[in-house]
């Protein structure tokens, strides 16, 4: 088969070929073909010529051609598989380009070049492990190329995983620590790891390094979010737009930090007009927006139809069809989207769903249901069997029709009874939530707390806690609920604890971010909140309010029973 085999003569034309001279690659291609129209070599460097113009079908061809000539050794017959795998990827025959890819993979093994492409037909297969396996395998054949690297790390970012993003991208940045846009993927990373202040550190030098784009500036804006430095946020984020004026994704993140800094009217202009000019999810994002300022402001029929995009956000599977709110004696599932707090917080319209339909109860909290003195409990059933259709907690109020949020009264009961100066504390949310860092507090700024005489504090806290808070069990939602219900007074952060307090009707003094969610503005949700909010934006100036606290919890344990 190969005995007949003759050196390479397309070295020249392939020189030319990747210096970017098409033209002389072609006319030399060509020359060869003229004088030995069986020649393999020169048959793939047309394949790749087409391929460079975007001419795969034809690409495909010459590749045939290639391989029809034979001849060729394993290391070349391997290039010519991996030019014919692309080609028929780029024409949509993912399974034929995976073929011809495991065929390169096996006459070369060590050619990185190979698995590379390999794990770009994975990904269009969906079998993301595989393209990471594929990926890796090129890393290391090729000693950590600066190109694979930053490809699977960006394949690893898209996934979720940062800590294996951020691997990839800082052994770039060693191979290359004058490029900025390596930098700014491994801030990128960084933020998406939650480490905020490295992230920082790596935009500002991707934009040192030249790397000043709106994509970097867009990343860096969320950075500065999460820092709680609004109005840098909001300066980047503008020079971004300035970058990438049609941008949909930047004009949304600053529309958020115009809405976070109180200047709803102008984040609303932003948001309509995103809508207006997009599709698809930076849509829906804008869409969502928009209907959390119009909740906000109490704008209730309007705001519940437009609060209906979140669905395209979360892209929540869904196994019956969506209920509409008729009437029926068919049973409807209902499930939960989102965090405990929007469940508790969404409870509150179970009594009306069910007065017209039974309820199949498909969430965590489903147990505390029962807790409710105004549900029909015959209508609740086991959440199992046939189901007429689907909804979700969050979306109750939009199919019932409701031109307002359901009232402010309690609607769970605790089982147990408040406690004279009892007071249950709060002081963080989930901090895998990205902008946590401006809704919770460091547990040491509440030291001013513990000087406050007369009064005993429960932590309603996940995790340990300082001697001076009672430590109780809170591993369940019921847990939860008797534990807010002992306490004369909640004090917490912007959390599901916030909402237990006002579901079973107690006092709750909020600790809640300038700017702030929706749920806490305009109409109340809760009976006796009061809210306590920093004048700043950024989380230091959380101490100042904490002292406030404390003088106002003086004077409540003065005037509360012995």
């Amino acid at each position: 088969m190969t005995g007949h085999y003759k050196p390479d003569p397309t070295r020249f034309a392939f020189d030319c070929f990747a210096r970017g001279d098409l033209a002389s690659a072609e006319k030399s291609f060509r020359d060869i073909l003229a004088h030995d129209p069986a020649q393999p070599d020169a048959w793939h460097g047309m394949a790749c010529l087409a391929r460079a113009h975007g001419q795969n079908a034809t690409a495909i061809a010459m590749a045939g051609r290639a391989l029809q000539a034979g001849g060729l050794p394993a290391s070349r017959s391997a290039r010519v598989h991996i030019t014919l795998g692309l080609a028929l990827a780029a024409e949509g025959h993912f399974e034929p380009a995976r073929a011809a890819l495991s065929v390169a993979r096996t006459l070369q093994p060590a050619d990185p070049r190979a698995h590379a492409a390999s794990a770009e037909v994975f990904l269009l297969l969906g079998q993301r492990k595989a393209a990471c396996e594929a990926l890796e395998e090129a890393c290391a054949l090729a000693r950590d190329d600066v190109e694979y690297l930053t490809r699977l790390g960006e394949i690893y970012l898209q996934d979720g995983r940062p800590d294996k993003a951020l691997s990839c991208f800082g052994r770039v940045t060693k191979r290359a620590p004058r490029d900025g846009r390596d930098w700014a993927n491994l801030g990128a990373a960084f933020f998406e790891s939650r480490l905020l202040e490295s992230a920082l550190q790596a935009l500002e030098k991707a934009c040192e390094l030249g790397a000043r784009t709106g994509a970097t500036l867009n990343s860096l804006g969320l950075v500065q979010m999460a820092l709680g430095d609004l109005p840098e946020a909001r300066r980047t984020l503008e020079e971004a737009l300035g970058f990438a004026p049609e941008d949909a994704r930047i004009a949304n993140n600053l529309g958020t930090v115009l809405m976070e800094m109180g200047e709803e009217e102008t984040a609303k202009r932003l948001f309509s007009v995103i809508a207006d000019r997009t599709s698809g999810y930076e849509q829906a994002q804008a869409r969502f927006n928009h209907a959390t300022i119009l909740l906000g402001e109490g704008e209730f029929s309007e705001g519940w139809q437009e609060f209906e995009s979140r669905h395209c956000l979360l892209n929540t599977p869904q196994s019956s069809p969506a209920w509409d709110g008729s009437e029926g004696e068919l049973p409807i599932a209902v499930t939960a989207e989102q965090g405990l707090g929007d469940s508790i917080q969404f409870l509150r319209f179970l009594p009306l769903a069910a007065a017209r339909r039974p309820l199949q109860l498909r969430f965590p909290v489903d147990s505390l249901v029962s807790r409710m003195p105004l549900m029909d409990h015959a209508r609740t059933l086991e959440p199992e069997g046939p189901v007429a259709g689907e909804i979700s907690l969050l979306s109750l109020p939009f199919v019932l029709g409701l031109a307002d949020q359901g009232g402010a009264a309690p609607y769970l009961e605790s089982a147990s009874i408040p406690e004279p100066r009892v007071v249950g504390l709060c002081w963080a949310g989930n901090p895998s939530y990205r902008f946590d860092r401006r809704r919770s507090l460091n547990l040491e700024w509440l030291e001013p707390l513990q000087r406050v005489e007369g009064v005993r504090f429960v932590s309603l806290q996940q995790g340990s806690c300082p001697k001076w808070m009672e430590k109780v069990s809170l591993e369940t939602s019921e847990e939860l609920a008797n534990a807010v219900g002992r306490c004369s007074l909640v004090i917490s952060v912007d959390t599901a604890v916030a909402h237990m307090a006002g579901a079973v009707g107690r006092p709750l003094w909020l600790l809640n971010r300038r700017g702030g969610d929706w749920r806490w503005k305009t109409t109340p949700w809760y009976q006796n909140v009061r809210q306590f909010r920093p004048e700043g934006f950024l989380p230091e100036a959380w101490p100042p309010v904490v002292e406030q606290v404390a003088e106002n919890l003086r004077k409540w344990a003065q005037q509360q029973p012995s």
